[in-house]
């Protein structure tokens, strides 16, 4: 199975994914616990996504490797982490799924959305009938010992379809969902934007339709990161072209949805690929992250998108660069916000062992003032957790939880919370 060359509003049971790091005088300011230690085999190995959460306070995820499947190291599993019944006792992991490569793909390197029904949704990277990728449909079980079913909803054939979903998708109302691929598409083959319709009866078939094909012009390439979308329909997204972009729904009558880019990273300060992460939207701007660039350390940032008050082009500001030190370095994925306005994420590098971290910004107090950081949580790398390159969900009473790659008890990554 054939990689890729690198690796926007939320629906209702989806928190938007999180990558950057909070400094707060070197002094650590939270609590972390890791809920869960993979062991790397039928258990799943080395998540790389971000979590998903029940109204039961159960946690779903994705692993890329491990599992039952035929692949070598497994094809990938989705589980759920139950919480104990006690307030000492330990989180249970269950697998609900394990992939098969060919017969239904392999590799999930995206988070999941469920419906109001339970059933989760989500894309595998490869495997499927045409090996470039699948969406799926896991229904819960009719009984509580009963077993989770897995319904492939559309399998990726590259062209005109597009090819290797590694992004979450997203629902709207009507329970459409929308997604992206990084690849294929056409005669391009430079990615998608991609709309799947539930069927019209029971059983039915889910119809796929492409948006967008993106041709690597002006419009961007390859659109790793998931979407949001505004109260009007329209979405948002990124190119790693270094793009951001809307996607405008058709008026009445026509078909076509139209694409415009808000705003192309161009060199100098604001320079660097855009991060896998999701955007996140507020009041209208919107927030993003960046792998590299910002500073002399070359480690990221986290930006900001203020959209013009008539007309013109959209603004970009910087509100944090990291330095590659113990304020973390190379966010993977987008940030949180509470109700105040802060914003949460994680890095991938960095902190005081150079194994990620957990960070908050804090927004301005005044006009014109900077934002602050702070760090929440620095990975050791060992038991703990190493290299988080997934967005953070909110728990109950604020907590963060999130996934890292590697580090545990077994080095084969974890689930962790996080208490501020």
């Amino acid at each position: 199975m054939r990689r890729p060359e690198s690796s926007l509003l939320v629906t209702k049971s989806l928190a938007i994914l999180l990558a950057i790091l909070l400094f707060a005088g070197g002094a650590l300011a939270a609590t972390e616990k890791v809920l869960y230690s993979f062991k790397g085999g039928s258990d799943g190995t080395n998540p790389s996504t971000g979590l998903i959460a029940d109204q039961a306070g159960n946690l779903y995820g994705t692993t890329t490797d491990g599992g039952t499947g035929p692949c070598t190291g497994g094809c990938g599993t989705v589980f759920q982490l139950t919480p104990p019944g006690a307030p000492a006792g330990d989180w249970t992991e269950t697998v609900i799924y394990n992939f098969q490569a060919d017969k239904d793909g392999a590799g999930p390197m995206a988070g999941l959305v469920m419906d109001q029904a339970g059933n989760l949704y989500g894309t595998t990277l490869g495997g499927g009938a045409f090996l470039d990728g699948t969406a799926f449909q896991l229904t819960p079980p009719a009984a509580p010992d009963g077993a989770w079913t897995e319904t492939v909803i559309h399998t990726f054939s590259g062209s005109p379809d597009g090819e290797y979903p590694v992004a979450p998708m997203i629902f709207d109302s009507a329970g459409n969902l929308y997604g992206t691929t990084v690849f294929g598409g056409g005669q391009s083959g430079l990615g998608t934007v991609f709309q799947m319709m539930p069927p019209a009866a029971p059983g039915g078939a889910w119809t796929e339709t492409v948006l967008y094909r993106f041709t690597g012009g002006n419009d961007g390439l390859d659109p790793e990161a998931g979407l949001i979308m505004d109260r009007k329909g329209a979405l948002y997204g990124t190119t790693i072209g270094d793009t951001v972009f809307k996607l405008t729904p058709p008026p009445p009558g026509q078909t076509n949805w139209t694409l415009k880019v808000l705003y192309s990273f161009t060199g100098g300060g604001d320079r660097g690929p855009l991060s896998a992460g999701n955007l996140l939207a507020a009041n209208g701007v919107l927030y993003g992250t960046q792998k590299f660039g910002g500073s002399r350390a070359n480690a990221g940032t986290v930006f900001q998108l203020t959209p013009p008050a008539q007309g013109g082009p959209w603004t970009e500001t910087p509100i944090h660069k990291f330095a590659g030190g113990r304020d973390g370095a190379y966010p993977l994925a987008g940030v949180i916000t509470d109700r105040q306005g802060n914003l949460y994420g994680t890095t991938s590098g960095g902190g005081a062992s150079g194994n990620g971290t957990v960070f908050k910004l804090t927004p301005p107090a005044a006009p014109g003032a900077s934002w602050t950081e702070t760090i929440l949580h620095s990975f050791a790398g060992g038991s703990d957790g190493s290299g988080p390159g997934a967005g953070l969900i909110f728990g109950k009473g604020g907590a963060l939880y999130g996934t890292t790659a590697g580090g545990g008890a077994l080095g084969k990554g974890t689930v962790f919370k996080v208490v501020p």
